[in-house]
Order: C-alpha cells, then structure tokens, then sequence
C-alpha cells in the first residue's frame, strides 16, 4: 500500500483536498501513528542534495521560508509524464509568487534528459537531479511521488501515484500555504 501521509490535524482537510487521488490512482489514506498531529523538519542527514540545471548544488533545507513542492519523477513514467501538464499550469498559476518552489526531481539522475523532455513538451518546470542518495523516508522507488514542504521545512505531505494537479482546491491549498506565516 503507498499512503499519503498528512503530519498536522490543521492541514488535514487541505492535505486531503490537495491530494484527492484521481481514479487511476486510488490508494488508500494512511496516518502513522507516530507522525499524528506532529511536524517533521528537515534534519540534517535527511536533507535531500539537489543538482540544478546549471550544476548548482542546493540543499532541501535551504529553501526554507518557502513552499517547497518536489515531485519526483522520470521521461519513461507514464503516470509521471500524464500529470506533467497539470504540475505546468499549476506552476504558472503561481508566476511572480515567490513564496513557493516546484522541484522536479528526476530520479533517472539524467539532466540533458529531463531538459530536453520539458524543452520538447514546451513547459516551463526547472530540472533538478538528486546529487546523493534521496533519503527513503521520502523516497521508496515509487514514482511520481510528491512532497510538500510548508514555510518552515516541515514536511506538510508526501503522496505516491499520479495526481490530478488541475483541481481548484489544490491551488487553494497551496495558496494557503504560501500566505502563512513562518
């Protein structure tokens, strides 16, 4: 079973509108025991190293004070490549935000891949390949996986499986995340 992971009972209803799987998607929703109604920053060791399109390295918890979606995904993914228009229009919806960061995160580690697969498909969504091992409490090999991280690096959700990105409410969610104070 892949879960979706909500870690506060405040964003639980935007966590389920955010991620209301799809039909192709149907997985079950889960809560760990040990993650309800707590917040996990970022530590250290869990820091995923990210390689931009230029060669830059940043680490995950630099982008802190921001929304930080990082959908993890590769060209040969079918669900990965049929929810790529929806992550492109969601992101233009945020343009001029600078309160929010999409990550797209190819696991093939392949740069000149994945910039000429948005280069072909005409979309506007930076590359980033993992620079070390994505650590497995984000990470478990299936993708697309999606994580959302709130203003203060604190993990808001984590959902396997494709995602219909176009839905309102999800612009809402995130909107709402974005306006909160850190």
């Amino acid at each position: 079973m892949n879960p979706i992971i909500i870690t506060k009972r405040s964003i639980c209803l935007l966590s389920i509108m955010l991620f209301s799987l799809n039909a192709n998607a149907r997985q079950p929703h889960q809560e760990s025991e040990n993650q309800s109604n707590v917040k996990k920053l970022i530590p250290n060791d869990d820091d995923i190293i990210l390689i931009d399109e230029n060669g830059k390295k940043i680490h995950l918890s630099d982008l802190k004070g921001k929304v930080v979606i990082v959908n993890m995904w590769a060209t040969w993914c079918q669900p990965c490549v049929e929810e790529m228009p929806a992550i492109n229009r969601l992101k233009k919806k945020f343009e001029g935000n600078d309160n929010i960061v999409f990550v797209l995160l190819n696991v093939e580690a392949d740069m000149e891949k994945g910039k000429k697969f948005m280069k072909d498909k005409n979309y506007d969504l930076p590359v980033y390949v993992a620079a070390d091992k994505i650590p497995s409490k984000y990470f478990q090999g299936a993708i697309p996986t999606t994580l959302i991280f709130n203003k203060k690096g604190e993990l808001e959700v984590q959902a396997q499986g494709a995602r219909d990105f176009d839905r309102p409410e999800i612009y809402k969610a995130l909107k709402t995340l974005t306006e909160q104070a850190i």
